[in-house]
């Protein structure tokens, strides 16, 4: 009776708690700023049409896949057609919000699934939302790690029909998602091997429901994008090969190894100890409790593992947020090393308060550390640097221009979604026919094929861009008729092409 009572107790201390966390992404959404990623808006330009009726297009027909994330697109289109007094952005946002604190009420509502107590699922959630992705609300990355989470729940609790589904739709998320039906078969083929030394009819039967669930809402997209855009996968693909095939940007691998594992948890390093820090300590702590006892956990492991491969021999250019998977699984590998800090000092240390007690000092330190660079973020961040003069520049060409006439450049993402004009997209994106000139190192191809009646022209962008200009016959051609502030040192200057 006794024990009832306490584990009443500590599930409705748990649920208080959630709660509370909870409001955190929700006051950050509603006082999140109007300035988005600019590649979230290449996504919403889709959402905006699909809601208007226009179909699956980049404000213009013909429909081509220019977002990596179909299913989110469909989701805020879906909204949009619901609650259209709300704007498209904020409704993006708050969607990604939503997904956000529905993680840590994913581990609390399949905790026993998971292995976890309702205290550890407390570190978990503070964790969760210490270390939250705030500028990247209104992208796909926390719609993904929803999913992710989500399927793998389902997988431990034998729901596997759903499981195979909601591994499909987080294959329509992202497309490494298909990797995380890969970790679960070979999961449930390794562990019917170890129990029985065979395969047998009802494992086959586990793997079809798997396959089955997935099956479905691909088949459903295969059929429509068949018939939409002649392709099922996005033009993004082939887009991001062709700038690393050429030396544009930098591939995952490149990156993760020079870059981002070197920057992850610098509020853990200290002058004192430059080659000590805590964050990696910690993780490995986690990592290690994995291997020993909680193997379940593994299967994080197992997919991003497959993630990092996948993509380095795909071999595309990566943005900075290719990241945010590999971090968000050594963040969870992160929170089960404070949970085993803690089971080692209540198992060692024989006063009881006071195990209880440093255990709280150190997981609120370690939390604290945590989200130090999130917090900040809440405080600080004004919304992508380059919108206040993309949104400006967008407002120009409303004003200037009729919807019918197109405009250039190689940012598309604000300028799809606030005017309404055809768009040449010199970045490939949404122009597949430009993709292998880009892979040869030729942007110029697309400008000449096009001839916009509008091109942009910003000098830091000369990188890519800058033959254009140099062209004898852009002067022929195209005259300056506005220049307007840059989004940094530089300015705009908006080209007409001259008439016929």
């Amino acid at each position: 009776m006794q024990n009832k009572i306490t584990s009443q107790s500590s599930s409705f201390f748990t649920i208080v708690l959630l709660i509370v966390l909870s409001l955190i992404p929700l006051i950050i959404s509603y006082r999140y700023p109007a300035f988005l990623n600019d590649d979230s808006f290449i996504t919403l330009t889709y959402a905006k049409n699909l809601a208007a009726g226009n179909g699956f297009v980049f404000n213009h027909p013909p429909a081509v896949l220019g977002t990596t994330t179909p299913l989110l697109t469909i989701f805020i289109a879906g909204l949009a057609l619901v609650i259209p007094q709300i704007d498209i952005p904020v409704i993006a946002v708050f969607l990604t919000a939503i997904c956000w604190l529905g993680i840590p009420w994913t581990f609390f509502f399949f905790r026993i699934e998971w292995g976890l107590e309702n205290w550890q699922v407390c570190i978990l959630a503070l964790v969760l939302i210490g270390s939250g992705w705030v500028s990247f609300l209104g992208m796909e990355a926390y719609l993904f790690a929803f999913l992710l989470i989500l399927a793998i729940s389902l997988f431990f609790s034998e729901h596997y029909l759903l499981t195979g589904l909601t591994a499909g739709l987080l294959f329509l998320t992202r497309g490494e998602g298909v990797f995380v039906l890969v970790v679960l078969m070979i999961a449930i083929t390794l562990q019917d091997w170890v129990r029985k030394r065979s395969i047998n009819v009802a494992l086959l039967r586990t793997i079809a429901k798997l396959a089955i669930g997935f099956a479905i809402p691909i088949f459903i997209w295969a059929i429509f994008a068949h018939f939409t855009f002649g392709f099922v996968l996005p033009n993004t693909l082939a887009t991001k090969q062709a700038y690393i095939q050429h030396g544009f940007g930098q591939s995952l691998l490149h990156r993760l190894t020079t870059e981002w594992i070197p920057g992850w948890g610098n509020t853990f390093a200290f002058e004192a100890m430059p080659f000590v820090n805590f964050w990696w300590i910690v993780v490995i702590i986690g990592f290690i409790d994995v291997l020993v006892r909680k193997r379940r956990w593994l299967i994080l492991l197992g997919w991003v593992t497959l993630y990092i491969i996948g993509y380095t021999l795909l071999n595309v250019s990566s943005a900075w947020w290719y990241q945010l998977p590999i971090l968000f699984v050594l963040n969870l590998f992160f929170a089960l090393g404070i949970i085993t800090i803690v089971e080692i000092l209540t198992r060692k240390l024989k006063h009881r308060n006071l195990a209880l007690g440093i255990s709280f000092l150190i997981t609120i330190l370690l939390i604290f550390l945590l989200s130090l660079p999130t917090f900040n973020t809440i405080l600080d961040y004004q919304g992508d640097s380059r919108g206040q003069s993309y949104a400006a520049l967008s407002q120009w060409f409303r004003k200037n221009t009729k919807p019918s006439e197109s405009l250039a450049f190689i940012e598309i993402g604000y300028l799809g979604y606030y005017t309404d004009n055809r768009i040449i997209d010199l970045a490939g994106l949404v122009l597949p026919d430009i993709v292998p000139h880009i892979a040869e190192g030729d942007f110029e191809w697309g400008f000449w094929s096009y001839q916009p009646d509008y091109y942009v022209y910003l000098p830091d962008f000369d990188w890519a861009l800058g033959d254009i200009r140099a062209d004898s016959q852009f002067s022929q051609k195209y005259q300056p008729v506005a220049t307007l502030d840059g989004p940094w040192q530089t300015d705009f200057i908006i080209y007409k092409r001259n008439s016929r």
